[in-house]
C-alpha cells in the first residue's frame, strides 16, 4: 500500500502541473487527443523510472532523477500546444514551484508525526492542501500568469525564464541537498519561505507588465489620432525632434484638403469622416515603410518621407488617390508643399512653416484654375510652385 500510495502522491503532483499548464497554454488538439497522449507519455516516463529502480537495486526513484524525469515533459508539451519553448518553460517552473512545495510539505508532516503509512498519510495530506492551494494557484495563473504571457514584452520573456528557472533550482537544491539533515520544521519553514518569494515574485512582474501596458495604451491615445488611426500633432513633432537630433535627411511634405467643408455641409459629418478615412488610406499606402503620416488637424495631414525623390512620391500619391479613393463623392483636391531637412530649415518649426507656406501658394493659384482634373491639377499646380 505504501509503494502504491507513492505513485499515487506522484501522480497527484504530475495532475495539478499538467492541469495547470493547460490553462495556460493554447492547445493544438482536442482534450481527448492531449488526454490519451500525456497518459502515454506518463506510462513511458514510469517503465524508464522502472528500469532505473531495477537496474540499480533502488527501492525507490530518489528525487533528483523524479525532477529530470519532470522536465522531459516540456516535450510533449511543446507537441501539443502552440506556446514557445521559453514560454513553456516558464510555465512549467511556475507551477512546479506550487507542487514541489505542497508535496515536501505533505511528505515532512507525514514524517514529523511519525505515521506508520507514511506515503498514505502523505498523500491525504497533499490532496487537502492542493483542495484549497489548486483553485487559487488556478486563478492567478489564468488571470494574472497567463497575462503576463501574453503581454511581456519579447526582450524582456527570457529574464522571466530564467527567474523562473533560478527559483525553481533553488527550490530543488534546498529541498534535495542543502537541508537534507536539517530539522523537519526547518526544512517546511524554509521552502515555505522559497516559494513565498516566488509568489511575490510573480506577482511584481505582473504588476510590472501592466503597468508598462497602461503605459503604452496612454502614449498610444497620446500620440494617435483617434478619427484615423495614425499618428497625431505631437508624435510628428517628436519623431521630427529624433531625427534632426541624429541628423538624418527627411522631407515634410504638407498636405491640406481643398474645399472639405463643403463635403461636410453637402453629405454629413459621417461622410466627412469616411473622406478623411480614405484620404488617409492613400497616402499611407503611398508613403509605405519609407516615412510617416500625421494627421495635424481636421483636414491637414503631414507626412514625414524619409526619401529626397520628392517628386517620385507625388506621382505615385497622384495614381492612389484615383484608385483608393472610390466613394459615393467627388474627392476635392489637396493642396501640397514640402520642406527638406536640413536644406530648407533646421528645426521643425521652421520647416512646418516653410511647407505650409508653399501650400497655400499652391492652394490660391488653384482656386484661380478651372479643374479639368482635380488630382491632376492640384499637382501640377504644386509642381509649377516648387521651392
Amino acid at each position: 500500500m505504501e509503494e502504491l500510495a507513492r505513485i499515487f502522491l506522484l501522480l497527484e503532483m504530475l495532475f495539478v502541473n499538467l492541469i495547470t499548464s493547460h490553462l495556460c497554454m493554447e492547445r493544438k488538439n482536442s482534450i481527448k487527443q492531449i488526454i490519451v497522449k500525456l497518459i502515454l507519455f506518463t506510462l513511458l516516463i514510469f517503465l524508464v523510472a522502472f528500469l532505473i529502480r531495477s537496474k540499480f537495486n533502488l527501492n525507490y526513484v530518489n528525487g533528483s532523477v523524479l525532477i529530470l524525469l519532470g522536465l522531459t515533459y516540456f516535450f510533449p508539451l511543446k507537441y501539443l500546444y502552440y506556446e514557445s519553448s521559453d514560454i513553456i518553460l516558464s510555465i512549467m517552473f511556475f507551477s512546479w514551484i506550487h507542487t514541489m512545495t505542497v508535496t515536501h510539505f505533505s511528505v515532512q508532516v507525514s514524517t514529523s508525526f511519525g505515521f506508520n503509512n507514511h506515503f498514505q498519510m502523505a498523500l491525504l495530506v497533499q490532496t487537502v492542501i492542493y483542495l484549497f492551494s489548486t483553485p487559487v494557484i488556478i486563478k492567478f495563473a489564468k488571470d494574472k500568469f497567463s497575462y503576463i504571457l501574453e503581454n511581456i514584452p519579447s526582450e524582456l520573456n527570457r529574464y522571466l525564464v530564467i527567474l523562473s528557472l533560478l527559483e525553481f533550482a533553488i527550490l530543488s537544491i534546498t529541498i534535495l541537498y542543502f537541508i537534507e539533515n536539517a530539522n523537519s520544521f526547518w526544512k517546511v519553514v524554509t521552502v515555505t519561505f522559497i516559494a513565498l518569494i516566488s509568489s511575490i515574485s510573480y506577482h511584481l512582474i505582473y504588476i510590472i507588465v501592466r503597468n508598462s501596458k497602461n503605459i503604452d495604451f496612454l502614449k498610444y491615445l497620446a500620440y494617435t489620432d483617434n478619427l484615423t488611426g495614425i499618428k497625431n500633432r505631437l508624435a510628428l513633432f517628436f519623431d521630427c525632434e529624433e531625427l534632426i537630433s541624429k541628423n538624418e535627411p527627411f522631407t515634410i511634405v504638407y498636405m491640406d484638403l481643398d474645399n472639405f467643408k463643403k463635403v461636410n455641409d453637402t453629405y454629413g459629418h459621417s461622410a466627412g469622416d469616411v473622406y478623411l478615412k480614405h484620404f488617409t488610406k492613400a497616402t499611407t499606402e503611398t508613403v509605405g515603410d519609407r516615412g510617416s503620416v500625421y494627421r495635424m488637424s481636421g483636414d491637414e495631414f503631414i507626412c514625414l518621407y524619409n526619401e529626397n525623390r520628392i517628386d517620385l512620391f507625388l506621382a505615385t500619391f497622384d495614381e492612389k488617390l484615383v484608385s483608393v479613393l472610390e466613394m459615393d463623392m467627388p474627392f476635392l483636391g489637396v493642396s501640397i508643399g514640402y520642406a527638406k531637412f536640413p536644406q530648407d530649415a533646421n528645426s521643425i518649426d521652421e520647416l512646418i512653416q516653410k511647407a505650409d507656406k508653399v501650400m497655400y501658394k499652391v492652394k490660391r493659384q488653384t482656386k484661380k484654375q478651372s479643374k479639368p482634373s482635380i488630382v491632376a491639377r492640384t499637382f501640377s499646380n504644386y509642381f509649377r510652385n516648387t521651392p
